[in-house]
């Protein structure tokens, strides 16, 4: 449920300029789920990625639908071909957890990776935490304070203070020759559009 609220905080956050898909969006923080669909339908059809994005978010938490993970998943993949970050990051936790998809660490690795170099902290988060852990990646501390560094930067309440502690953690581990390298790394880094 967090995640949908972000999603809607993050969509709704653009401009209204009164396009179908601002329509789509008024219907769903209305509870209006099927004129929702049947504004996100259409769009999405016609390679929408924030529609496709959307249908993902109503089959992931049953809005409007029953819950349908694998849908959720198909249409996040459609979405994040296209180039979304969020549905990078949400098919990326998908293949974290195997929800709607095999449990493949490597591709939640690859689908972190896509959204964290767009400058997606949960992404980041989550990539730096595999990095360190070795999970769908080989081990690297250095990469993970990068990213972990990276990403806290823009998380909030326990999500930050989470990374804070994993931060801490690593810098205890790192000999200062890659603790420096970290941190060249994580000054040099741009994100990508």
């Amino acid at each position: 449920m967090k995640r949908l609220l972000a999603a809607l905080f993050i969509l709704a956050a653009t401009p209204a300029l009164g396009t179908p898909f601002d329509e789509g969006m008024h219907a769903l923080q209305a509870g209006q789920f099927v004129d929702a669909r049947g504004t996100f339908n259409p769009l999405a059809a016609a390679g929408n990625a924030n529609a496709q994005f959307m249908l993902g978010v109503m089959h992931e938490n049953g809005l409007g639908t029953s819950k349908d993970p694998q849908a959720a998943a198909a249409w996040y993949r459609k979405a994040a071909a296209a180039g979304l970050a969020s549905a990078q990051y949400n098919l990326g936790v998908f293949y974290q957890l195997g929800k709607g998809v095999p449990l493949d660490p490597a591709l939640a690795w690859k689908f972190h990776a896509l959204a964290a170099a767009q400058g997606h902290n949960r992404a980041q988060n989550n990539l730096g935490t595999m990095y360190y852990t070795g999970a769908g990646v080989a081990r690297d501390p250095v990469e993970a304070w990068k990213w972990l560094t990276l990403a806290e930067a823009g998380l909030s309440g326990s999500a930050r203070d989470i990374a804070r502690e994993n931060i801490a953690a690593i810098e205890r581990e790192l000999p200062a020759d890659a603790l420096t390298e970290a941190k060249r790394r994580t000054a040099a880094w741009k994100p990508r559009k």
